[in-house]
């Protein structure tokens, strides 16, 4: 039987600890905000911890891959309270993983990151391995539930974002184009709620297109919200987000794109081969360009 070595035990009991955090309902009546939120009230009702996320099998890679999620959630990660700050941006994260599982460990360092620039972070763990309606449901929500707590979590309304990689790519764009599609029957007052983002980041998104034209998946216009769309021309993904750029530059909507030649899919928050080591400083000055975040805001480099 494979032993895992400390690095691989340490991921795994760090990923069982979150999740056997308190769960609870982000709902009108909740006090306060807790690391992780349940999405549904069906799913907040019971104690059970099951179906919140089951790890895979390690590949020896060091991620953590999650599956079997049937309990929707997100883990919260606060950007650090200044004093006489005033509310601060939030990015909703999409892990990928083909819609079968959720790559966390990719994600938690960019949340950490994003936190140090003083933007609070939201990993919406969305269901797998379901349909696609499901995750559709599931980010929806959650930008709901992120606007209308917004003031407890000291957040901006107009500066409530979604970013997602690969699948979760696919997921952020599909809210940012899909916002008013009524998707699932109203639960509670949080869905009467917009759940338009006001900026979309896609990291080496994935099923952008079918052949040389957009899934039906994606009905663009003017009224997108900004975008930034970062990947590398050697991914086999990469013309989809060719063809989503040019479908969103045609509609009016605010695009910017960095394509790098080399980088494959999956990259990380700090890989090694420059140019493609840049693209966080660049993910930063477009959130300046953008007025997400202030252009003298303390800039922490990605490159540790």
């Amino acid at each position: 039987m494979k032993t895992l070595d400390t690095k691989q035990f340490m991921l795994f009991a760090l990923c069982c600890i979150s999740f056997l955090n308190t769960a609870v309902i982000a709902s009108e009546k909740e006090d306060k905000a807790s690391e992780i939120i349940m999405l549904w009230p069906k799913d907040a009702a019971s104690q059970d911890k099951q179906g919140m996320g089951t790890p895979k099998p390690d590949r020896g890679d060091g991620h953590i891959r999650l599956t079997d999620i049937t309990k929707p959630s997100m883990h919260y990660f606060p950007a650090p309270v200044k004093k006489g700050q005033g509310p601060v941006p939030a990015i909703i994260i999409c892990p990928g993983g083909g819609y079968n599982l959720l790559v966390t460990t990719k994600i938690i360092p960019i949340a950490k990151w994003l936190n140090e620039q003083g933007i609070s972070a939201f990993m919406l763990l969305y269901q797998v391995p379901k349909s696609r309606k499901t995750a559709f449901q599931d980010i929806q929500r959650a930008v709901r539930i992120v606007r209308s707590r917004a003031s407890e979590w000291n957040l901006d309304t107009k500066r409530i974002g979604v970013m997602g990689s690969s699948a979760g790519g696919h997921l952020a764009a599909r809210v940012s184009t899909g916002f008013d599609i009524k998707s699932y029957q109203q639960v509670d007052k949080l869905d009467a709620v917009s759940c338009k983002p006001d900026f979309t980041v896609l990291l080496f998104p994935a099923y952008m297109n079918k052949g040389k034209a957009l899934t039906k998946d994606f009905t663009v216009s003017n009224e997108i919200s900004p975008t930034l769309i970062v990947t590398a021309k050697d991914d086999g993904f990469f013309p989809g987000s060719q063809i989503y750029a040019n479908a969103l530059k045609e509609a009016g909507a605010s695009v910017r794109t960095h394509f790098f030649e080399k980088g494959g899919h999956g990259f990380s928050l700090r890989p090694k081969r420059y140019p493609l080591s840049t693209w966080p400083d660049l993910y930063l000055q477009w959130l300046k360009d953008m007025k997400i975040i202030e252009e003298q805001a303390k800039h922490t480099s990605a490159k540790k």
